[in-house]
């Protein structure tokens, strides 16, 4: 069979891989004939080329891995992330973004020419119009770990919820860096995923911290979660050759939920743009 997607043979790297959307996507990327790193703080069950644990907040931890990586790249994945809660706001915005970001930036110059990078928002993510500014003065800072916590200390009111304000920073990103590395040939997207069943949720619905029927406001008309094999599937597709001319876009992969909102549908309780 043609190797349609382009992954035959290619290195490949992916951050939480162990579990949910990451999972579901480093075992496409191994069907697809990829050599593939799996980076996570926990165990990974997929029989990837290489595991590496790593910490995303930790910058040294990130180094580490780095050092382990090749240094030619074909795609990066980054499917890292934790809810808040349970995880604090801190937290949240520096594994779901910070971490990501420092990772990604070095990874750059090893991306081939015509590589890719795809990453994870979030539709709680699809209101970043409204933070904006705020969104643009953390993008500012240099990458590192260290200034983004003392960005985030300096910030503590700013934003109510480090979740959202995450997935807004790596729409935002996403998008920015869009010129910059098409003057490299390489592609940069993301998708907004709508409520999805797996570790991530039950984390967020434990202990009552976010009741059922609050998320389940955010599912698409088909009734539904999805699963993290549909999520993986849409990253799969994004870095891989069939969109091989798409990049600085944020997909919604949420059966038709984001568009529901801006025709009016439903009402718009994200603020989505």
């Amino acid at each position: 069979m043609t190797d349609v997607l382009g992954y035959q043979g290619k290195d490949v790297v992916i951050t939480g891989a162990a579990s949910g959307m990451g999972k579901a996507a480093a075992q496409l990327l191994v069907d697809a004939g990829a050599n593939v790193y799996a980076l996570d703080i926990a165990e990974v069950s997929v029989e990837v080329k290489k595991v590496i644990k790593v910490d995303m907040k930790n910058q040294e931890s990130l180094d580490e891995a780095l050092s382990q990586l090749p240094e030619s790249i074909y795609a990066h994945f980054n499917c890292a992330g934790v809810p808040s809660p349970p995880f604090s706001s801190d937290d949240a915005v520096l594994i779901n973004f910070a971490g990501l970001r420092y990772l990604t930036e070095s990874l750059i110059p090893r991306i081939v020419d015509g590589g890719a990078i795809a990453s994870i928002a979030s539709t709680a993510g699809m209101g970043w119009k409204h933070s904006l500014d705020l969104i643009n003065d953390f993008l500012a800072i240099d990458n590192s770990i260290v200034s983004a916590r003392k960005w985030l200390s300096e910030h503590v009111d700013a934003f109510p919820d480090g979740y959202s304000f995450s997935k807004s920073c790596m729409i935002v990103y996403t998008m920015s860096m869009a010129k910059q590395l098409a003057e490299k040939n390489i592609r940069i997207n993301c998708i907004s995923p709508s409520p999805t069943d797996s570790n991530f949720m039950t984390q967020l619905k434990g202990e009552g911290q976010v009741p059922e029927d609050a998320v389940a406001l955010f599912l698409p008309s088909n009734g539904r979660y999805a699963t993290g094999e549909d999520m993986g599937r849409a990253l799969v597709m994004l870095n891989s050759q069939l969109a091989c001319f798409v990049s600085g876009n944020n997909l919604p992969v949420d059966y038709g939920y984001c568009a529901e909102v801006v025709v009016g549908q439903r009402d718009n309780l994200l603020g989505i743009a």
